[in-house]
């Protein structure tokens, strides 16, 4: 037996309320009639006191609803065997696979360990009872997510994390929100080593960092050159007049963030700030993303660590009803929209609309020109040119198989067996009404009886 609420035990003292009442009410004198007291000598009437209960029955009977009361407050869940078979038979199983850039790249014949992730994920969602897979470029903060759903099945329960492992994908810390009872299996994924060069430009001069491994450590050949500064010239800035200085500012400021135009000019993409004059006739005609490059180009985007970090500056406009049906690409600290993204036509071209809700003139707007020129690139991301992986030691020490004998929980539904114990309530609160008119219709006879003699 499995009790949901066991604080409702508490409310066993109400028990003594009946038992009180018993004893505490006047007790109903019965009338005789006698034909004269004048040979009686006169007495004097003294209190009494209750020393035992009058009518046990009823009184069993109003001990019975409360406790049944109390009882299914408790939310009794009574486990029986066929309950525990059903718990056990399955597994829910929650599926995070990582969708990071270094998962995107090609290895030997063309094979993407991301092809490999989505094969993994699908055979283990087919194994398990019931199954969620959930596709994110920073698997870290699908945790909560994928525990939220866990929390709302009725079987033991484990998280498998599909990746390549690269360092930072996550930690034992990030792992603590999983409960105990829930099994934990990291499954990696062969990495394709990324590039091995990190080009960067500070005004003029554009920096070049070769990264080789070595048996001591990393090694970093430096190489720079003089090369002027141009602005960004393959994203199309929407702003209203009073925005395009701005605008222009911080394209020539992303030119120096290391962004490098695109390989491919049929993907356009146009960033539309807050003062375009046709912005909304643009949003109303919009309709969600569907086309495979802008969702692989946002992915990109959500997971680039400069547009992320540089969103806490974003300026939001809280009277603006823009995000309807939009992706989020970015966020404030606060978790509002800082860009989101929509599919429109722009001068009868389709292009993948970037709305911004931050400041032309601010640092986060300069930096999201800069991601979505790297992301058109195709040049991965600093953060996905890590070379290094979490040991597989470390993996083992994360593996964690899922409890069998947790508890299951009630009704999907969040019932329990105590409805049984309402109709039974319900049933001794008839029978006490009976008793109740029962013995008053006893007293009435009675009294007749004794006034007819």
């Amino acid at each position: 037996m499995i009790w949901q609420n066991p604080w409702a035990w508490a409310g066993l003292v109400l028990l003594a309320l009946p038992v009180l009442i018993h004893l505490l009410g006047r007790g109903e004198a019965r009338r005789r009639v006698f034909p004269t007291l004048r040979f009686l000598p006169p007495s004097r009437a003294l209190p009494t006191r209750r020393r035992r209960i009058r009518d046990p029955l009823l009184l069993a009977v109003r001990l019975g609803i409360l406790a049944s009361a109390v009882i299914a407050l408790a939310q009794p869940y009574l486990v029986t065997a066929k309950r525990r078979r059903d718990f056990t038979r399955g597994i829910s199983r929650a599926i995070i696979v990582d969708t990071s850039e270094s998962m995107r790249r090609p290895g030997a014949g063309g094979a993407r360990p991301l092809d490999k992730a989505r094969a993994d994920a699908e055979r283990l969602a087919g194994e398990a009872q019931t199954s969620l897979v959930i596709q994110t470029a920073i698997p870290r903060r699908a945790l909560v997510g994928a525990v939220s759903w866990i929390a709302r099945q009725q079987r033991r329960a484990e998280l498998v994390i599909v990746s390549d492992f690269q360092t930072e994908t996550v930690d034992a810390r990030d792992l603590a929100v999983v409960p105990r009872t829930v099994g934990i299996r990291p499954s990696r994924v062969d990495a394709v080593p990324g590039p091995n060069a990190i080009v960067t430009q500070a005004g003029d001069i554009e920096s070049s960092a070769r990264v080789s491994l070595t048996p001591m450590g990393s090694s970093v050949e430096w190489t720079m050159r003089a090369e002027p500064a141009t602005p960004l010239s393959n994203i199309l800035i929407l702003a209203g007049a009073n925005e395009r200085s701005s605008a222009e500012t911080a394209q020539r400021a992303a030119a120096t963030l290391g962004a490098r135009p695109p390989s491919d000019s049929t993907h356009r993409v146009a960033v539309v700030f807050r003062g375009y004059e046709r912005r909304s006739e643009m949003l109303r005609s919009a309709t969600p993303l569907h086309t495979p490059w802008m969702a692989d180009l946002v992915a990109r985007l959500r997971a680039d660590s400069m547009l992320t970090s540089a969103s806490a500056d974003a300026v939001v406009n809280a009277n603006s009803g823009d995000t309807t049906s939009m992706l989020a690409v970015a966020r404030t600290d606060s978790g509002s929209p800082a860009v989101t993204a929509v599919q429109g036509s722009v001068e009868g071209r389709e292009h993948l609309l970037l709305i911004s809700f931050v400041d032309a003139s601010s640092v986060a707007s300069a930096a999201l020109i800069a991601a979505t020129s790297r992301a058109l690139s195709g040049e991965s991301p600093p953060n996905e040119m890590e070379p290094t992986t979490i040991p597989d030691s470390v993996l083992r020490s994360w593996l964690r198989e899922p409890d069998v004998n947790a508890a299951p929980r009630a009704n999907g539904d969040g019932g329990s067996d105590g409805r049984w114990l309402w109709i039974v309530a319900l049933a001794l609160l008839g029978l006490e009404s009976w008793l109740r008119r029962t013995r008053r219709e006893e007293v009435m006879s009675n009294m007749v009886h004794d006034r007819a003699a």
